[in-house]
């Protein structure tokens, strides 16, 4: 190796950027996470300068968890809430990834279709929940249709502006080799768009628990946020901060079972866990 390969090693491994590499977040995670409970300690056990009733303490809220994971039929709400969040995330995900797909298709579909599905993005789902539970009832069916229309826009706006981001080069080259319409589709348009696709589908799944927790506020016979209302009727604040921190656990496993798929789908790319695509240089 000659000295002037050798300079160039020690530049590269001593710029700012590889600094940023070799540094993990997870430090920092695990430095903020004692933090915010001594925080939380001092504010509510030691000084009491909040109310239990607005936020329990710590020992309250550990020694509700078995209260709460040990109540009569709590595995079965967690299975509905379960089953609402992941019909109405695949039932989204596969309308607005179709959609994505007519659209990107004809600027004429796009034209005409695009203004109107952003349109009824601006409803509130709080007021959607209502009209579905009068045309569906209070089951787990229309449970699963708000948590599909809370996703949906999520994937199907991320879909279309994915698939608009193919290299023209690219595009025309395809054209050159007499390649079908379907054929450039799947070769350039679809794996250009992927990781754009799967940001879409991280934050539609996030928007698919909120709209099955909406509609169980609602109205709802069962599930975790029939579980919630239950326990804030009863003023047991300490169980209803051991559900957040169930939706809590939700949430991160659909994130990082989502992050999983992407990292193997999308191959060809380096996925980090904080996703370096959406972040500023």
């Amino acid at each position: 190796m000659t000295r002037t390969e050798q300079m160039a090693q020690i530049a590269i491994a001593q710029s700012p950027k590889s600094k940023r590499k070799r540094f993990s977040p997870y430090i920092v995670t695990a430095a903020i996470l004692p933090i915010i409970l001594l925080v939380w300690w001092l504010a509510t056990t030691v000084t009491k300068s909040v109310s239990p009733i607005l936020l329990p303490t710590p020992e309250s809220v550990w020694a509700a968890i078995p209260r709460v994971l040990g109540a009569m039929g709590f595995g079965d709400q967690v299975m509905r809430t379960l089953i609402e969040i992941a019909g109405g995330f695949l039932l989204g995900g596969l309308v607005g990834f179709g959609l994505g797909l007519l659209l990107s298709a004809s600027n004429r579909l796009r034209g005409a279709y695009l203004p109107f599905l952003s349109a009824l993005e601006a409803i509130p789902t709080v007021i959607i929940a209502p009209i579905i539970i009068a045309w569906i009832g209070f089951g787990i069916e229309g449970k699963i249709l708000q948590a599909a229309i809370a996703c949906f826009y999520a994937v199907f706006i991320t879909t279309l502006s994915g698939l608009g981001l193919a290299e023209p080069n690219a595009i025309n080259l395809m054209r050159s080799l007499r390649a079908s319409k379907w054929q450039i589709m799947t070769k350039v348009r679809i794996p250009t768009a992927l990781p754009v696709i799967f940001g879409g589908l991280q934050l539609g799944a996030t928007t698919a628990i909120i709209g099955a927790i909406v509609s169980e506020f609602i109205g709802s016979t069962g599930g975790l946020g029939y579980l919630m209302l239950r326990y804030r009727g009863g003023y047991d604040t300490a169980a209803y901060w051991v559900i957040i921190f169930i939706f809590l656990i939700i949430g991160l496993a659909v994130y990082l079972t989502i992050w999983y798929i992407e990292k193997k789908v999308v191959f060809w790319r380096d996925v980090a866990i904080t996703r370096p695509d959406l972040e500023k240089p």
